[in-house]
């Protein structure tokens, strides 16, 4: 057990550590998006993953933008 939980974290925090999560909400995926991006953009033009999207009465996107 002291061993999966050593390999846990060694290999999972730090990714977990540096990702950071955002959200955004909209009118359309488009536009929802984009707000990730701009949000992506003032941490310094960082990438991003898309972890969830929902659709509704409003559009609702969590991403992950990503170390440099």
């Amino acid at each position: 057990m002291k061993n999966i939980m050593t390999l846990f974290a060694s290999i999972i925090l730090p990714f977990s550590v540096c990702a950071q999560t955002e959200t955004a909400t909209g009118d359309t995926l488009e536009q929802t998006e984009e707000k990730i991006r701009q949000q992506a953009d003032k941490l310094g033009d960082r990438d991003y993953k898309i972890t969830e999207a929902r659709m509704g009465n409003k559009v609702h996107i969590t991403a992950e933008i990503l170390p440099e």
